[in-house]
């Protein structure tokens, strides 16, 4: 019997209030596992009539949150901050994924594809109307703002960072 290959992984990003799933925060894991999470419904879209509108994926939330991210497997890390998610961060982390065999050619193809229809959305406070444009068959068309949710993040961020140093505190980068 084939014994089936874990390995360390820890999956994060902070959302709204801090309700993305903590499933896969510091633990061994299979690439199947590892797969199945990234495609799972986050179960954060609702309609007008307060309906759940499935098909928010995890992974779609770490490529396009406002605030930071985690993204680990064994010692290879990505992490960003504020302002600075990216899709280029899920697309390097499935590479790697695939490059160490633990996902199939399938599953490497499948994320891949939803990432590039994540880039499409690229702002996770569009993925509910981008759900209901497909849900009801109405082409999508990224919106001109979409990039402009990191920019705005960073200057606030930059703004309370300035007004504590006015302040006197000071700012430590580990």
């Amino acid at each position: 019997m084939a014994t089936i290959k874990k390995v360390f992984t820890n999956i994060y990003c902070k959302i709204f209030t801090d309700i993305f799933s903590e499933e896969m925060v510091n633990r061994p894991a299979s690439g199947d596992e590892i797969y199945e999470f990234l495609m799972k419904d986050a179960g954060q879209c609702f309609d007008e009539a307060g309906d759940l509108i499935p098909g928010d994926c995890h992974l779609w939330y770490l490529g396009c949150n406002e605030k930071f991210g985690h993204l680990q497997l064994d010692d290879k890390i990505w992490r960003w901050s504020f302002g600075a998610s990216s899709f280029d961060n899920p697309e390097a982390f499935v590479s790697t994924l695939h490059r160490k065999k633990l996902i199939s050619c399938f599953q490497y193809h499948t994320l891949m594809t939803k990432i590039e229809e994540g880039r499409r959305i690229d702002n996770m406070y569009y993925i509910c109307d981008y759900l209901i444009c497909k849900r009801d068959g109405i082409p999508w068309t990224k919106k001109h703002d979409a990039p402009d949710f990191r920019r705005t993040i960073k200057e606030m961020v930059g703004g309370v960072e300035t007004s504590f140093q006015k302040q006197g505190y000071q700012f430590y980068v580990s």
